[in-house]
């Protein structure tokens, strides 16, 4: 059963040399995402900002990508899931452009740390909501995943731009599908993580009828990997698919190792 493992520091480093992994995305392509993509900064191009000493982090070349985003679309409404470094930079953007972000985090402790990074105006901008993780099942496939996130459906749909960087491995795939089922035409999917295995293998797992509403565009030389999406058209609302045996099995795997190294998040 193939895997990535964060103990051993290949999470982000994993090469793409599974074959599952290598399949095309089920996406279209877009001229004008394509040009959108074109903001990022070149390969190698230096960053003004500081590597943090956090490998899982976002990269100073991810930051000055949603930077660059930012410029180009002027969302009034960014979500993001998974805080922290972005956090920081979609705050600052928003309280000087009269927008907002709703931030979904799992740990209540940082939660905590990243409001108390925001200065005041920051923190009028911006709606952090603690969800800690929980099993949730999918027919027999069981992810460990933000609580109650379906809740959030209305509050998101007007988001111009989404960014999935959260939770971990095991609860990301139902993310993804509230973010491409709950979106409106013209809104930015940005997913962190696109080297790993997890990440490519739940991209290519979208349903024909669900990816057929989107393009996609891969920036593989990012340091972590982007994959980015627009909504073309409404999507339906669409649950993780059953796929088979394997990737039923793989779901409690994954479930009971990340329950065991980061816990839930209380």
């Amino acid at each position: 059963m193939p895997e990535e493992s964060a103990a051993t520091g290949g999470y982000h480093r994993q090469r793409a040399n599974l074959s599952r992994a290598l399949g095309p995305l089920p996406f279209t392509s877009s001229a004008d995402l394509a040009a959108l993509v074109q903001c990022h900064p070149a390969p190698g191009a230096p960053s003004a900002r500081p590597r943090p000493a956090n490998d899982y982090a976002l990269m100073p070349d991810t930051l000055d990508f949603l930077a660059a985003l930012l410029a180009r679309l002027s969302p009034k409404l960014i979500v993001e899931f998974g805080s922290g470094a972005s956090t920081r930079l979609f705050a600052e953007w928003c309280a000087a452009h009269d927008a907002r972000v709703i931030s979904v985090e799992h740990d209540r402790s940082w939660v905590a740390d990243v409001q108390g990074q925001l200065a005041p105006p920051e923190r009028r901008a911006v709606t952090m909501l603690h969800a800690p993780l929980r099993p949730t099942w999918r027919g027999l496939r069981q992810f460990l995943t933000y609580r109650g996130i379906d809740r959030l459906a209305a509050d998101v749909a007007p988001a111009g731009l989404f960014l999935v960087d959260g939770p971990h491995v095991s609860g990301r795939e139902p993310v993804l599908y509230f973010a491409l089922s709950h979106c409106r035409p013209g809104a930015v999917i940005v997913i962190d993580d696109f080297r790993l295995y997890s990440v490519r293998e739940m991209l290519l797992g979208v349903p024909p009828a669900l990816a057929g509403c989107f393009a996609g565009a891969a920036l593989p030389e990012n340091s972590h990997g982007l994959y980015v999406m627009q909504c073309m058209k409404d999507p339906a609302v669409t649950a993780p698919p059953m796929l088979g045996l394997r990737p039923i099995l793989r779901s409690y795997w994954r479930c009971l190792r990340d329950f065991r190294a980061y816990g839930t998040g209380d």
